[in-house]
């Protein structure tokens, strides 16, 4: 029987449309892989006293202050407005279609009062441990603070937890805030802002966060461009500089030898600091002992009966970090100040 010319060509458009949307072996169509995203966690929104601050007074995870939320509120992902659900019953919050990300820092926005909670990409279907709440809101800030002072981006600890101590006594410190009857929001945000730098003030990286993340080999080769100040004889960074950083480590047990050279590539005098001589190269080797994920060891100065023979010059804490590690170095050199001193953000290594 013969086909019609126009139903012939209709059949020929309807075929390669089903081809189109199918995998064929050879074609240049492969499947859609959806790796989006989908993050849940329940919200509870705590006590404020202030009516005009969350535009709902009432008792924690109060349902009229709740009501506020689901009826009157956004949310922004890694800075971006998204759609999302708000469950009435049990107040489960979901947003999906998530494009991967090393991290996720959500913030869940109410009148002048925001929610926030961060979590790390664990895969597809991520879930927030502590919610959106006070108590997720203290881990962010606590997260974000240590990070800003050490001049690291937040999902650099994508692997790390923050020390339930500091969150609990964060919280305490927030919802005391929040009982005021007249905080508005900028007292709000200086109040937090203030609780938590008090709180990482002149702590060390072990103080506020634990890796969680699996073991990390320090066996190898890293190295990278990294940054650290030379200090005044008081004590205080006059000079940034730029180098090229090879780490060399073996490890056995819990007992780590390596060496570390830094080769000086530029320098930046802070507040019209004169430079009068350009840094040498530093080389040494070091033994040092691991604490879980952390290498600790000390630099000396060798025997060789100078004012500084056999002291020690600078104390080293070395660390995983979301692609790489994170090195951290204190000056201990208090009559010259010949030691380096870092901050962990500015020096970064990474696995050649």
């Amino acid at each position: 029987m013969l086909i019609p010319r126009s139903l012939f060509s209709v059949l020929v458009v309807l075929f390669c449309g089903m081809l189109a949307g199918c995998s064929v072996p050879g074609s240049g169509n492969p499947p859609v892989i959806d790796d989006s995203v989908t993050i849940t966690g329940a919200v509870s929104a705590p006590a404020v006293a202030n009516s005009g601050l969350l535009a709902a007074a009432g008792q924690n995870n109060d349902a009229t202050a709740f009501a506020r939320f689901l009826a009157s509120s956004t949310l922004k992902v890694n800075g971006r407005t998204v759609e999302f659900s708000l469950n009435e019953t049990s107040r489960e919050l979901k947003v999906e279609k998530l494009p991967p990300a090393a991290s996720y820092e959500l913030e869940l926005r109410c009148g002048d009062f925001s929610l926030i909670a961060f979590a790390p990409n664990s895969g597809r279907q991520i879930s927030l441990p502590y919610g959106i709440s006070l108590r997720s809101t203290a881990e962010w800030y606590l997260r974000a603070a240590f990070g800003s002072s050490n001049n690291f981006a937040i999902d650099h600890f994508a692997d790390y937890q923050v020390s339930s101590t500091l969150v609990d006594t964060l919280v305490t410190g927030l919802q005391t805030e929040l009982n005021k009857a007249g905080l508005d929001s900028s007292a709000w945000r200086l109040a937090a802002s203030n609780g938590v730098s008090t709180l990482v003030k002149d702590r060390e990286m072990t103080e506020v966060m634990q890796r969680i993340g699996s073991a990390f080999s320090y066996n190898g080769t890293f190295s990278g461009t990294v940054y650290y100040w030379r200090l005044n004889g008081s004590g205080i960074p006059v000079m940034e500089v730029q180098a090229a950083a090879m780490l060399t480590c073996v490890s056995s047990g819990n007992t780590v030898n390596g060496s570390l050279k830094l080769e000086p590539q530029a320098v930046r005098p802070i507040e019209n600091y004169t430079v009068t001589s350009q840094p040498s190269t530093v080389a040494f080797s070091f033994t040092g002992a691991l604490n879980g994920s952390y290498l600790r060891f000390t630099r000396r100065a060798a025997n060789d009966g100078s004012p500084l023979s056999g002291k020690d010059l600078d104390s080293w804490l070395i660390f995983p970090v979301n692609g790489g590690l994170a090195v951290q170095a204190e000056n201990l050199d208090q009559a010259y100040r010949t030691g380096i001193q870092t901050r962990a953000g500015d020096f970064i290594l990474r696995k050649k």
